[in-house]
């Protein structure tokens, strides 16, 4: 990708050329990330960029989503639902949230405040378990967004739904920049730290989410619908509107801000990163930002309401998520 004309680094910023970096190692966590993606056979490249990782991320996460089927139909969930289909879905989704926010969090806690560049190039890291960590975390992330993105098609059509949503067509048109996002990185080896720190801002309410977003469906069956269910659901609802409304509208737009400003109106940032590209970029953080205003406020209705459930065993989820039948 050509930058055009750029900016040559400033003096004042050649101690950021290269990098510190702490040996990732000492985590067990990190060291089967760096073994999993150093181990994963080169078997899919498009336009000399390898996509092996991502194709075998989607792939991890889809097998614990048939699991979770599985595992929902043994225990009571009904066949034909978009009920139990969801909450597969979420189900797997906690377990990549889990493992994505685990592997970032120690990430930029070996990284450190004084190395938190968003715009920097990829080969400023010293280590190149840095550089693997960061390529692995692009790869996964992007895999999750084609897990998602899938079985959300695959399941409207397998239950005869079609046409998707307008909600389906903005979670999709969700994945598609946000993986525009994670790969433009990867093209021009820079801004990884910028997406990751959006992937974990991102991510760290997506457990809490995903598990409200299964419990929601299962005080309303018959096989799941007791007190202990209840509290759970209750307590999911109530913890995730206070960790989300703290995310959406204080520590995800302070690290969108800093990051554009770092993209923009730095000389480093314009130097590794093609201005039109940081201006993209910069654009779809402000869209999914305001994409999130709807979430944002339903968080806000579940803190009003008190101990009043959003999503009580009485709500109306609509003729989409009504139960099929038993046969396929």
């Amino acid at each position: 990708m050509s930058t055009g004309a750029v900016d040559s680094p400033p003096k004042n910023e050649k101690t950021k050329a290269s990098l510190s970096s702490p040996d990732l190692k000492d985590s067990w966590l990190l060291r089967q990330l760096l073994s999993s993606y150093r181990s994963c056979p080169s078997f899919i490249k498009i336009g000399g960029l390898d996509f092996s990782f991502t194709i075998a991320s989607f792939l991890f996460i889809s097998a614990f989503r048939v699991l979770f089927l599985q595992l929902l139909i043994y225990l009571g969930w009904p066949l034909r639902t978009k009920m139990t289909t969801d909450a597969a879905s979420s189900l797997a989704s906690i377990i990549h949230a889990a493992l994505l926010c685990s592997w970032l969090s120690i990430f930029f806690a070996k990284l450190g405040w004084q190395n938190y560049i968003p715009s920097c190039k990829l080969s400023t890291h010293k280590d190149k378990d840095f550089q693997d960590v960061s390529t692995a975390c692009l790869q996964v992330c992007t895999g999750y967004m084609m897990f998602d993105s899938f079985w959300l098609v695959k399941d409207t059509y397998d239950l005869g739904l079609q046409p998707l949503t307008e909600f389906d067509c903005m979670v999709i048109a969700h994945h598609f920049m946000t993986s525009f996002y994670m790969t433009s990185c990867r093209v021009i080896q820079a801004g990884h730290i910028s997406a990751m720190i959006l992937m974990l801002t991102g991510e760290l309410s997506n457990p809490l989410m995903n598990a409200m977003f299964t419990t929601r469906f299962a005080i309303q069956l018959e096989c799941c619908n007791s007190d202990n269910m209840m509290l759970l659901h209750s307590l999911l609802e109530h913890i995730f509107a206070i960790v989300y409304f703290v995310l959406r509208i204080s520590i995800g737009p302070a690290c969108a801000i800093h990051l554009s400003y770092d993209l923009l109106f730095t000389k480093q940032g314009r130097c590794n990163v093609p201005l039109h590209l940081s201006m993209i970029w910069v654009a779809l953080v402000a869209g999914v930002l305001l994409g999130s205003g709807p979430f944002v406020m339903d968080a806000v209705d579940m803190l009003k309401d008190g101990w009043d459930l959003k999503y009580p065993p009485t709500f109306d989820f609509g003729e989409r998520f009504e139960i099929q039948g038993e046969e396929l």
